[in-house]
């Protein structure tokens, strides 16, 4: 019986750290790709390097596919140079294309003079790496109009295309221009003396190779793509992006967004083991930004110390008002940087939007409210003030509910990331609103309170 991977792993990191490269490489061809990258992935940088020449280069190139990009660029720039060059020609062109714009600008020109395949990775390094160009492979197979489906079927098995990539093969013309798509499935059932024309959609998704990888992946998400073809001007086929690829950049959206709503920059490349120098230099900008909105609800608590030397108790209460309209607003905020994402929100739908949220912020607010006074007067035995505190709640979580949706709609039609920093503005929006609202409310009726 095979041992699981979780098995071979540990086997495989003993015989690493008691140095038997003998056993290491046995072990080896009985783990996936993945987990291979895994088990490496935990070495120091110097054992990543000295473990990578004992692979062969397929072994080699399946492993860098799967490191993070930081780490895979790291250990690629301690390869020789040969060594590089060599198993770069085995990795996927956009793959390959991602490790030497990480690297050193003359180190990964040095390694692309020397590559075999350099004609199909070339291309790929002029766009950025969150574009469509940037994430398309340029290794596709492409038929003619003119061909017969017994012909297409000779010409695929000449060239022994990956099996899990093309499920769609796309048809072009003498200049390379897009001009329809046939299925896998259609072309083995047609008759063989069927013309590709004949069995072809014309209808063809595609996105230009200046696309955002964002954009790539709702029309692959919407439409059920397992490909998507990416044209360049003139819509001349450059190449496909992958259903693999789609996972990627889900993760990377994902992150980027999670990030932005914690105030980090989404090209900040952190994580938890990143250095503390980098660390604090991310970081603490958004920390600033955050200290000038905390001194704006200070000042508004400021216009009203009056008040609170009189009647202490306010202080006790304020927190409850801040506190609830915080949450209410990142919830807010949560939906509509999702929806934005996603593509469900534009800001034609401003008003729409708004106007759902008004109903919720106003529910919220009755609902929330009513508990607020509700305990503040069991507490305390004064209905007045639990009155306050209530209504102060309700035009809070009601001002929370449409800045959670207007900050993230206004900073998109400002061509800004929506998520970068709502979180901050609404936040102290809503601190500085409550704290407003419950004081001044309580300046109104202060007769009545003492």
């Amino acid at each position: 019986m095979k041992d699981s991977p979780e098995t071979t792993l540990a086997a495989l990191r003993t015989a690493l750290e008691s140095e038997d490269i003998d056993r290491a490489r046995q072990l080896v061809n009985d783990l996936h790709p993945a987990d291979l990258a895994v088990a490496i992935g935990d070495l120091p940088l110097q054992e990543q390097t000295e473990m990578l020449p004992t692979l062969s280069l397929d072994d080699a190139a399946d492993v860098l596919e799967h490191l993070d990009e930081d780490e895979a660029a790291e250990i690629a720039a301690k390869l020789p140079l040969q060594m590089l060059a060599s198993v770069l020609d085995e990795m996927e062109p956009d793959e390959a294309a991602d490790i030497l714009l990480d690297l050193d600008e003359t180190h990964a020109a040095a390694a692309l003079r020397k590559m075999t395949s350099s004609e199909t990775v070339h291309p790929l390094l002029e766009h950025a790496d969150d574009t469509a160009g940037g994430r398309m492979t340029t290794r596709v197979p492409v038929l003619r109009r003119r061909m017969s489906a017994s012909q297409a079927i000779t010409y695929l098995r000449s060239l022994k295309p990956d099996s899990e990539q093309h499920y769609y093969l796309y048809v072009v013309d003498r200049n390379r221009r897009l001009i329809g798509v046939v299925g896998l499935r259609e072309l083995v059932t047609a008759p063989p003396s069927a013309s590709i024309e004949s069995i072809m959609s014309t209808e063809v998704i595609s996105a230009s190779v200046s696309a955002d990888q964002e954009e790539c992946a709702q029309l692959m998400s919407r439409y059920e793509l397992m490909t998507l073809p990416i044209v360049g001007d003139g819509n001349h086929l450059a190449g496909v992006i992958t259903y693999d690829d789609l996972v990627e950049v889900i993760e990377d959206e994902a992150t980027e967004d999670i990030y932005a709503l914690a105030s980090l920059s989404a090209d900040s490349d952190l994580d938890v083991f990143s250095p503390v120098r980098m660390m604090v230099s991310r970081r603490l900008p958004w920390l600033y930004l955050n200290l000038g909105t905390a001194f704006l609800a200070a000042f508004v608590i400021s216009r009203f110390e009056a008040i609170i030397a009189k009647i202490a108790v306010l202080a006790i209460f304020q927190s409850v008002v801040a506190g609830l309209g915080g949450n209410a607003g990142t919830q807010a905020l949560a939906l509509m940087v999702r929806g934005l994402a996603l593509g469900q929100v534009e800001f034609r739908h401003l008003w729409k939007a708004l106007g759902r949220e008004l109903v919720v912020g106003l529910l919220h607010g009755l609902a929330i409210g009513s508990a607020v006074a509700g305990v503040v007067y069991l507490w305390r035995g004064n209905p007045l003030l639990g009155l306050i505190i209530g209504l102060a709640t309700f035009g809070n979580l009601l001002v929370a509910g449409l800045m959670g949706t207007l900050v993230p709609l206004t900073l998109k039609a400002l061509r800004l990331d929506p998520a970068l920093a709502s979180s901050v503005l609404v936040t102290g929006t809503t601190d500085a609103v409550g704290f407003a609202l419950f004081l001044g409310l309580a300046t109104l009726y202060l007769p009545y309170l003492t």
